[in-house]
């Protein structure tokens, strides 16, 4: 039996999604440039000559607690960013355990207790560390649409474990950039179907 595409399949034909350059996939991408960069879009960045940039979340470790207001418990090659979570996490007879040594050192369970003094007694359980963190954000790849970036994220969210974003960048004085995107825009950049080559 054979099968064709769907009108419903064919309009989901994306350069996005590494579909093929067809006129279809063509007409969406420009549809979608001129939402995002002249279009609708605009409002949500509010970013003169917009270029969409997937970036990655970053951690770095081992600040002094002292100078840090972002905690993270750690052990072994897990982490928990505040005592809740941590507790959460628990079984019933671990929570006990930690009630206890609460109530050793303040008298009082464990959620009754201060944050800070719910960090204090984590960072002393064996094996356990409490650090202070700074987020950070590095750059992974831009894009000429939100929604090609945010197909990068759908398909690649799995190696990048502390989280994807998209960031709106303004390319105002990138002049190259510019004048092809507008020249796309405008209908002077066309797709021109090539004769197939023996």
């Amino acid at each position: 039996m054979v099968t064709s595409q769907t009108d419903t399949e064919v309009a989901r034909l994306s350069l996005a999604d590494g579909d093929d350059l067809t006129p279809a996939t063509w007409a969406d991408f420009v549809q979608r440039l001129h939402h995002d960069c002249v279009g609708d879009g605009v409002r949500s960045h509010c970013t003169a000559e917009a270029l969409f940039t997937v970036e990655a979340r970053r951690l770095v470790y081992g600040i002094d607690s002292d100078y840090s207001q972002d905690l993270v418990l750690t052990c072994e090659d897990r982490e928990w960013f505040s005592p809740e979570e941590y507790w959460n996490g628990l079984s019933e007879a671990q929570r006990e355990g930690l009630d206890r040594s609460m109530q050793e050192l303040e008298e009082k369970n464990f959620l009754d207790a201060d944050e800070d003094e719910r960090w204090e007694i984590l960072g002393k359980l064996p094996e356990h560390s409490v650090v202070g963190y700074q987020e950070t954000w590095e750059y992974v790849n831009s894009h000429l649409t939100k929604d090609a970036a945010e197909a990068f994220i759908r398909r690649k969210k799995h190696d990048y474990r502390k989280g994807l974003r998209v960031s709106v960048e303004s390319q105002i004085f990138a002049w190259e950039f510019n004048t092809i995107k507008n020249a796309v825009l405008t209908g002077r950049l066309q797709l021109v179907d090539a004769p197939a080559t023996a």
